[in-house]
């Protein structure tokens, strides 16, 4: 007899440019019991990002109203835009038994650490300064001085880097990708995962 899993929230942390979205892509290509936290936002859309797949984009008042009447487990002002994560759609699918994946900031990881729901936490760590630099500037979205503020956001989110589960280094992305791997196999036989484990063994002997 199969056992059942409590799921839980997956969040990935990194600095601006550290590669989150594109490991949370590829994590849910791979594992059909994920699904993904799409965040509110009063940014303009970048590139093919499309609303309602890769974020909800929301007008600032319309963001605020829903803040206001309690409708984020978490929201915070990162780089003078507010992003925020649906309670309603988190306790939505953690009742149906869905894992969660979501890629946010520091700020928005450590209030979700506070609120008490069952997460795992992963920092992802560009293996150098230079190497986020370079990205940040590649990704061509923001001008120098936009691109300094972000490394200087960087090196203190990174000092916080103590308050996570887990460490990977995002150098190259099959390895990245498979260090996930690792902590998704692990955390799935962690014994507080379990529902029910001595009825479910029990049960099996006697159906």
């Amino acid at each position: 007899m199969p056992y059942e899993h409590k799921p839980y929230l997956l969040i990935l942390i990194a600095p601006s440019g550290g590669g989150k979205s594109t490991l949370c892509d590829e994590i849910l290509k791979r594992y059909s019991d994920f699904v993904y936290s799409i965040s509110s936002t009063t940014r303009q859309a970048r590139g093919d990002e499309r609303d309602g797949v890769d974020y909800q984009f929301l007008a600032e008042a319309e963001f605020l109203k829903r803040q206001k009447a309690g409708a984020f487990i978490e929201s915070a002002l990162v780089h003078g835009k507010w992003y925020g994560t649906s309670r309603e759609f988190i306790g939505q699918q953690l009742a149906a038994g869905k894992n969660i994946i979501l890629d946010i900031d520091v700020q928005g990881a450590l209030k979700i650490l506070a609120s008490g729901i069952e997460c795992v936490t992963v920092f992802l760590l560009p293996p150098s300064q230079a190497v986020l630099r370079e990205r940040l500037e590649r990704r061509g979205t923001d001008d120098r001085e936009a691109i300094e503020l972000r490394m200087q956001n960087a090196a203190d989110e990174i000092a916080l880097i103590h308050r996570f589960d887990y460490l990977v280094i995002n150098d190259a992305l099959e390895s990245a990708v498979g260090d996930l791997e690792k902590i998704i196999r692990a955390e799935k036989l962690r014994v507080e995962r379990y529902k029910e484990i001595r009825e479910n063994y029990y049960r099996s002997e006697n159906a």
